[in-house]
């Protein structure tokens, strides 16, 4: 079965045609989104998720339909055995929306100025904990059209079965989601203005939630809802499986954006690494290595989980995985089959 294609044409980031060459060379197993013999299921998914994400974007324009396919992909590859196919459509969503927040927040789409970028995640923040609280237009602005949409999956995604035991989970990764935006936004600032870069462990702290992933795995327990033994807001297992998953995919996505921040006037964690001595090439290798790192600490994480969270910690490292290596191999906006 032929990879899935879907038309590139919509809204585009003002830096998305911005691309980097990787500076060292990596193995094809880096390269390697997904296992060879789940292939054509994850095709056939992919091919049908597609227009129902593709329609979205016609009703929400400021959702980049650049963003489609790469996404569509992702949930595919994330699909837990037995999900039903409107459950993967609407994690699909999560995953657009996020990408549309995350552009909202860089000023890679609207004209926005800073200040108002910090507030606009405070209303995204607003709407998810209390969707009626704030009235959005699709018609005045992007920022005003992604509000929207985010309304919308937030009903949608209230009314999943999962809502009440995992609702609380979701919310506070939304949380720190926008929070870890906004203090990206306050440290682009200070580097823009006085060229201060964030110590590093500020810095990661931000990137391991703003990275989106965390959030969407916590939406996955919302929409399916397992059958969860005990109070998951006990447990530090769940902590630590998310932010493995935020990190790991936090170290590639900087190896690949790295050209595009430096012309949005943002530093990143391959500017952090060049700053204790390493050169690009060096800073770009050791990203890479900790992502890894990563990757297979998230795998012994999850392979403690109880049985009725195993097919979930499953999809969690599929995830995490493949966004890691599309990274490796390109940008999710420049899909390449």
């Amino acid at each position: 079965m032929a990879a899935p294609v879907v038309s590139d044409v919509g809204v585009r980031g003002k830096h998305f045609e911005v691309t980097r060459k990787l500076k060292n060379e990596y193995s094809a197993e880096e390269f390697k989104l997904f296992p060879q013999a789940s292939q054509a299921r994850v095709f056939e998914l992919c091919n049908r998720l597609m227009p129902e994400l593709a329609e979205w974007c016609e009703r929400f324009p400021a959702i980049a339909t650049s963003r489609v396919q790469s996404t569509a992909l992702t949930g595919a590859v994330a699909a837990v055995p037995g999900s039903t196919f409107a459950q993967n459509v609407l994690l699909t969503k999560v995953g657009l929306i996020t990408f549309a927040i995350d552009d909202i927040a860089d000023g890679e789409v609207g004209e926005l100025t800073e200040d108002e970028r910090l507030w606009m995640m405070d209303r995204y923040l607003l709407t998810v904990e209390s969707p009626g609280t704030e009235d959005w237009d699709a018609a005045r602005g992007e920022a005003e059209c992604i509000g929207a949409a985010l309304k919308e999956l937030t009903l949608e995604l209230m009314a999943a079965p999962g809502a009440t035991r995992f609702g609380w989970l979701w919310r506070e990764h939304f949380r720190r989601m926008c929070a870890s935006h906004q203090a990206e936004l306050c440290a682009k600032r200070l580097f823009q203005s006085e060229r201060m870069l964030p110590e590093f462990e500020d810095y990661l702290q931000a990137g391991q939630w703003s990275i989106s992933l965390p959030m969407w795995a916590a939406a996955v327990l919302l929409v399916l809802n397992p059958e969860v033994e005990h109070d998951l807001s006990e447990d530090p297992l769940i902590e630590d499986i998310l932010r493995e998953l935020g990190l790991l995919v936090r170290w590639t996505n900087d190896i690949r954006s790295f050209d595009r921040e430096s012309r949005e006037g943002k530093s990143n964690a391959l500017t952090l690494l060049m700053q204790l001595g390493m050169n690009e090439a060096e800073a770009e290798l050791e990203a890479a290595r900790r992502s890894g790192v990563h990757l297979r600490e998230l795998e012994s994480l999850t392979a403690m989980l109880p049985s009725c969270l195993e097919e979930w910690g499953k999809s969690v490292v599929r995830t995490g995985r493949f966004c890691r290596n599309v990274y490796l191999k390109q940008e999710f906006h420049h899909w390449q089959s």
